[in-house]
């Protein structure tokens, strides 16, 4: 029989993501991150990742506080040819270490890609660039948000589930 303790997890900066959100906590701040607050199960900090200044959301299960998403928020670009050539270089950089899983990019309509409207697109959530990648433990996910930045998700697969039981369980105490 295997445990959730015995499981892998998805590493974020070497560091498991498979613990309680107090220990990866201390983990971050050993690595420079700067903790700025918290709001229920959601830890902002804010610190160095992949040579750029970045946010970082650690998000925990309500009731366990088991760490189970890594939101990495990168600096938000002023031009589409910044934005664009930051997720492919981004991109290609994660394909060097995971295996891609799959990939889309494509502007919905009435947007399309050379028509000097693409910024404004991605504001309004219809630019939609994203790659997923498989890790040992999760997986890993590229995005263009909208608001003109770089958001790379880690998901672990056994803590995301704990923290949806949990989740279920609290709405059920609800109703």
């Amino acid at each position: 029989m295997i445990t959730t303790s015995s499981a892998e997890h998805i590493k974020f900066m070497g560091v498991p993501v498979g613990g309680n959100v107090a220990a990866f906590k201390d983990s971050l701040k050993a690595k420079g991150f700067i903790y700025k607050k918290c709001f229920k199960t959601l830890y902002s900090f804010e610190g160095i990742f992949a040579n750029e200044v970045v946010a970082v959301e650690v998000l925990a299960s309500p009731k366990t506080k088991q760490v189970c998403k890594i939101i990495v928020y990168f600096p938000q670009k002023d031009t589409w040819k910044g934005l664009k050539s930051d997720y492919f270089r981004k991109k290609n950089l994660y394909k060097e270490k995971y295996p891609l899983d799959k990939d889309f990019e494509f502007f919905s309509s009435p947007y399309d890609e050379g028509d000097g409207y693409e910024m404004r697109a991605v504001s309004l959530g219809k630019c939609n660039f994203a790659s997923f990648y498989y890790a040992t433990g999760g997986h890993i996910m590229i995005q263009i948000d909208e608001k003109q930045r770089i958001k790379i998700t880690y998901e672990d697969r056994e803590n995301i589930k704990i923290s949806q039981s949990e989740l279920d369980q609290k709405a059920l105490e609800d109703i």
